[in-house]
């Protein structure tokens, strides 16, 4: 199993299961808030729909939802941005140091 998370199941001593569990739900507790957001805003946007009198009030829930939406991508871009960032410093400390990463 490959998670985001670096746990090694044959350290020594070993990882416990414990934090084996706990490193698997954190890989996982993100990409389901997004999804989980994602599908509760297209949910109310198709209850909302039925419910506006008017383009107005249509127009300010879109761009809330929009808003609201297009945050938490934009965060998890961000994020993934300086990952790749910090990775791309730590490997090229190695090789400066004189020990590649493989």
């Amino acid at each position: 199993m490959r998670t985001d998370t670096p746990v090694v199941p044959r350290e020594v001593p070993p990882v416990p299961a414990s934090e084996m569990v706990k490193a698997f739900i954190g890989d996982l507790a993100r990409p389901f808030a997004i999804i989980s957001t994602s599908f509760a805003a297209s949910w109310a946007t198709i209850v909302i729909a039925g419910k506006v009198e008017n383009g107005n009030d249509g127009a300010i829930f879109a761009g809330a939802y929009f808003l609201g939406v297009g945050t938490l991508y934009l965060g998890k871009a961000v994020e993934a941005i300086n990952q790749t960032r910090a990775r791309r410093d730590v490997d090229m400390a190695n090789v400066n140091a004189g020990n590649p990463t493989p």
